[in-house]
């Protein structure tokens, strides 16, 4: 396993990399060990994962195909472009081959030719499963090579919209982009990863590119490339908010079935270099981590992602390559049935003044950076927050600050824009403590002001997001207990646009939120399902928050807790 022929002939050697002999000759283990990742998991056929680039191939074998359900893998194709056409069809020759990375089917044997056939990161296992739905985004006009931060922000707006867990965005520019920032903001608070290239500016490789460079902030995940000797390309960026690095050196993958405008006809496989093909192998790295534990939300993909890499530069993270190099078996390891995962919010306690100076904004956001562009003799007040860690976690836990429930700021003034940010500033076995930062307008500039002389928020608004991830005490299970199928499977949980509900056995369904007011209700036979699109029986938008998922049949009763997110 698998047995797709460029695979099984060691050309994709980033998968696994055979080292002296192979096709390459590479360095043993320099790759992202595939292997050990699909030992735990190879996806599932109810995750969908998008694409924003120049469209890709509709009907390439890899791709396409009839789902176990019945649905096509390819869904919700979408152009966001101001073009004529509708297609999301590639006619650059860009999307079709970082979606591949990714996307193209695992284990289904050769396409085209005896020779031809790629194994795809998140791609099933060639039987009962045949992989992620892929939703391809077209953000370039007509041959076009070439995006707007317009169109790249309508796709990341539009993958939350699909339910997506991640959308790859293989395209980097000089300059910064406001709308961007917010999309990316939406999409993170909202269940979707931005999964980005650093860029391939090596003769300039400090300088920042964007829209990756927001990694820094926790907004998407950004990432570098190496070679088959686990080296950094000397074409890849290292900017502002490298997270870590992938290969992205002689990578096979899909091409073009069709004939190509400019070069021709094609036999649908190809190779290329590039961080384009480093960030794809990432998307498809969340998309096993979304499989194996749904739950996980956020910065949690960033965090266990880049902290599980191999380090392959200078001791510790560093500027030229982050973290370290992917290892996707490592970070499925991490997220094990043993280890418990804890999402929660918490209000802080403004603690005393820090300093005084000048603050200056720059564009509109929360709060009050409605208010002023200026703050003169504005104060900085430090906000602090201590959680006990529960005794179900046993053992040593990690913990991060999320960007989602987090309504504090830096301490520096310098906040042009409105991004959440906190850090840890103590941990010991017990408990854990959250610091950010809120301003304050002085009174003789805003005497008048009440709560609007606060940034972002009033003290009693300051709160704090976060995830606790470590092993857990579980009561044991009898043998019948471990080997009973559950009667309920609700995927994708937490949901966003939808969620698909399913009853292995013949009952009645019902859908209700967190007063235990019905909101929905289903008469399903044994095995269907029904898509929940987030509101009730009479067509009305639902809020965000718990929803409880409740089956009684024949098999028995089943409750299912639901977090529908905004």
């Amino acid at each position: 396993f698998p047995n797709d022929p460029i695979f099984r002939d060691t050309r994709q050697w980033w998968l696994h990399n055979a080292g002296p002999g192979s096709a390459y000759n590479g360095k043993l283990g320099a790759d992202i060990h595939a292997l050990d990742a699909w030992q735990i998991t190879t996806g599932s056929n109810d995750l969908r994962l998008a694409i924003a680039d120049t469209g890709v191939d509709p009907n390439h074998p890899e791709y396409q195909c009839v789902m176990p359900d019945g649905s096509m893998r390819i869904e919700k194709g979408l152009n966001v472009t101001l073009d004529p056409s509708t297609s999301f069809a590639d006619s650059f020759g860009h999307g079709v081959m970082v979606a591949g990375v990714f996307a193209a089917r695992t284990n289904d044997g050769w396409h085209i030719a005896e020779s031809l056939g790629v194994a795809g990161i998140c791609g099933g296992n060639g039987r009962d499963n045949y992989g992620c739905h892929l939703i391809p985004i077209k953000i370039t006009r007509g041959r076009s090579g070439d995006a707007t931060s317009f169109d790249i922000a309508r796709a990341m707006v539009y993958s939350v919209e699909c339910g997506a867990r991640a959308m790859n965005l293989s395209f980097a520019g000089d300059g910064p982009s406001r709308v961007e920032r917010l999309a990316m903001y939406y999409a993170i608070t909202r269940g979707c990863v931005v999964s980005t290239a650093a860029g391939n500016q090596g003769f300039t490789p400090t300088k920042p590119q964007y829209p990756s460079a927001y990694a820094a902030e926790g907004l998407c995940i950004q990432t570098g490339a190496t070679d088959f000797y686990d080296q950094r390309t000397t074409f890849s960026s290292y900017g502002p908010g490298l997270d870590l690095m992938a290969p992205g050196w002689f990578i096979w993958s899909t091409y073009l079935t069709y004939p190509h405008p400019i070069s021709g006809a094609h036999q649908g496989y190809n190779r290329d270099s590039g961080t384009s093909y480093a960030a794809p192998m990432v998307t498809g790295t969340i998309g096993l981590l979304a499989a194996a534990r749904p739950e996980l939300k956020d910065t949690d993909f960033q965090h266990i992602i880049r902290e599980s890499a191999d380090d392959i530069g200078d001791p510790g993270v560093d500027q030229k390559t982050g973290w370290g190099r992917l290892n996707a078996g490592r970070a499925l390891a991490a997220v094990s049935p043993d280890v418990g995962i804890w999402h929660d919010e918490v209000l802080g306690t403004v603690t005393g003044p820090v300093r005084t100076d000048t603050l200056m904004l720059t564009e509109s956001g929360p709060g009050t950076f409605d208010r002023f562009r200026e703050w003169h003799d504005a104060t900085a007040y430090e906000v602090l927050a201590t959680v006990a860690i529960p005794d179900s976690f046993v053992g040593p836990v990690r913990i991060w600050p999320r960007v989602g429930g987090t309504m504090t700021v830096r301490g520096d003034f310098r906040i042009p824009y409105f991004t959440p940010w906190s850090e840890i500033v103590a941990q010991d076995a017990h408990s854990f403590t959250l610091r950010g930062y809120i301003y304050r307008q002085s009174d003789a500039t805003c005497r008048p002001c009440g709560d609007d002389a606060w940034l972002p928020l009033p003290p009693d608004q300051a709160r704090f997001g976060f995830t606790v991830i470590g092993l857990v005490s579980r009561a044991p299970r009898s043998p019948a207990a471990r080997a009973a199928a559950p009667l309920l499977r609700v995927t994708p949980n937490p949901m966003s646009a939808r969620t698909r509900i399913v009853a292995t056995a013949a009952g009645r369904v019902e859908i209700a939120d967190a007063a235990c007011r019905r909101v929905r209700a289903e008469t399903l036979a044994e095995g269907a399902g029904f898509d929940w699109d987030g509101r009730d029986a009479r067509g009305r938008a639902l809020p965000p928050g718990l929803y409880l998922v409740r089956y009684e049949g024949v098999a028995g009763r089943s409750v299912v807790k639901l977090m529908k997110l905004e």
